[in-house]
């Protein structure tokens, strides 16, 4: 269809913009598409965008914008202007860097960075006090930046399949963090802080070289999804009985050849995977696991 039919379907009262791959294949988005709309809601995924639409900045009213999946390479300061944008995700482009004033969009609760080529987080990043979903997946991070760890209102973080190698302590800062998923990196260990983190429910660290757990780790007792898959431990702390709410847990491709009899208190597990590790017998934990209808893989 012809860019110039699409643009008759815009009037001062529309508050959604569509355009995605299904409708209109895009390079460039014309000003003409945006001007005089009382936008709310704009998405442009799945496109060949190669230019942020300035444009688009220019609606203060604007709560969700999806412009993921184009061929973005810079990201304008003017975006900083949308100070009632709730959701953005700028996924899958080119990205290199972010805006220096990210941080003004103080109304952000979501947002979405993943795969692009980001590994630097913009100091004013903690001014976005009500995010409580970041997703910095698939980027090109060493480690966490420490910026993120002074937004406490965070509650799901992603950032798998980067370059981290180490989780700095102030991690338990996030006091409020529920999930956690740092699979596909390079960490060899986790901070004796993170049993401090009581809120968290979800742990992905799997495909990663770690070999220890922290001694302290049961204090978790919201925990309800632990994947340690594909790592390098050794032994389990005794403390992990104490994981009361704990119902999955995947220990798959490790070194393990015994466990803690503690694991006879984890009432709620439902589901247990131990297959590639070196048990040489089913430990006496784990057949009374089975006893109570656990699943258990081994």
């Amino acid at each position: 269809m012809l860019l110039h039919q699409h643009l008759n379907e815009f009037s001062d009262n529309f508050e959604t913009v569509h355009l995605n791959q299904d409708s209109l294949e895009l390079s460039v988005i014309d000003e003409r598409m945006l001007s005089g709309t009382k936008l709310k809601t704009a998405s442009f995924y799945n496109n060949n965008i190669n230019v942020f639409p300035d444009a688009i900045c220019n609606h203060k009213n604007l709560q969700v914008l999806n412009i993921s999946c184009n061929k973005l390479k810079i990201i304008p300061e003017s975006i900083c202007k949308l100070s009632s944008l709730k959701m953005l995700d700028l996924g899958h482009n080119e990205i290199d860097n972010l805006p220096n004033g990210i941080g003004d969009l103080e109304s952000l609760q979501y947002l979405y960075i993943s795969d692009n080529n980001i590994s630097l987080i913009p100091e004013n990043f903690h001014k976005l006090r009500n995010i409580i979903y970041l997703n910095l997946t698939d980027n090109l991070f060493e480690k966490i930046p420490d910026v993120v760890f002074k937004i406490n209102s965070l509650v799901e973080l992603r950032l798998y399949n980067n370059k981290i190698t180490h989780i700095d302590e102030k991690i338990s800062h996030l006091s409020n963090l529920s999930e956690l998923y740092l699979m596909n990196n390079h960490i060899r260990l986790l901070p004796d802080e993170i049993s401090h983190m009581k809120s968290l429910t979800v742990i992905d660290v799997s495909n990663n070289s770690i070999s220890e757990i922290p001694l302290y780790f049961g204090n978790l007792t919201s925990l309800r999804e632990l994947n340690f898959r594909f790592n390098k431990l050794n032994e389990l702390p005794d403390s992990f009985g104490s994981l009361s709410e704990l119902t999955t847990l995947d220990l798959r491709a490790n070194n393990l050849s015994t466990l803690p009899d503690s694991f006879i208190d984890l009432y709620n597990l439902k589901r247990l995977d131990l297959r590639w590790n070196r048990f040489s017998e089913v430990p006496y934990a784990v057949s009374i696991l089975m006893e109570r209808g656990c699943l258990v893989h081994m």
